[in-house]
């Protein structure tokens, strides 16, 4: 049994066609990993930016696909240019985005602390502290917490090292740490 192949659904195959050139093919693989792609792209850039970051993702791949050499890294691939598009639209607006952090619902949030209004108020930090980071410290927290991807993972989505997506992901919570420290 072919654990890489049960994981991915049987997608090398279908990558493998599109690096041949059936757009087909790449039609598959845009409606297969689109959604993830969108909603990474959000998380970082915003919901506002997200789809033209996506597909503009989408365009690089498959102008950049015939050069891909390990069909089984296609999502590796592709995630780390929805990465680099982002990190630049964020450079490209110069200001940060206000949009919340995806992922976790005030219900969620709420159902930990006995104040409903303490839970939003802490929601509302978080958010600020989040847009407050960097390009790279989005990315890395989103890829980590967001995507639950593991720190080899995220450095690899990143295109860095262990060691500096390690240390991407620690100064941003540090940083937001003290964004929503200083709130109070």
């Amino acid at each position: 049994m072919d654990v890489t192949r049960d994981r991915n659904n049987g997608m090398d195959e279908i990558v493998r066609e599109a690096r041949d050139g059936r757009a087909e093919a790449f039609e598959a693989l845009v409606q297969h990993y689109g959604s993830d792609m969108y909603r990474l792209a959000a998380a970082i850039v915003g919901p506002d930016d997200a789809r033209d970051v996506a597909q503009e993702a989408f365009v690089a791949a498959w102008r950049d696909l015939p050069r891909l050499r390990q069909p089984e890294r296609f999502e590796v691939w592709l995630r780390r240019i929805v990465v680099n598009r982002s990190r630049n639209a964020l450079r490209a607006r110069k200001r940060r985005p206000s949009e919340p952090l995806e992922g976790m619902t005030i219900a969620e949030t709420a159902s930990r602390t006995p104040d409903f209004r303490e839970a939003v108020h802490s929601r509302q930090e978080l958010d600020v502290a989040f847009a407050g980071l960097s390009a790279d410290h989005r990315a890395a927290v989103v890829l980590h917490y967001g995507a639950d991807l593991t720190i080899r993972d995220t450095a690899e989505a990143m295109g860095v090292a262990v060691g500096t997506a390690k240390s991407r992901l620690n100064a941003a919570l540090g940083r937001m740490r003290a964004a929503m420290e200083g709130d109070r």
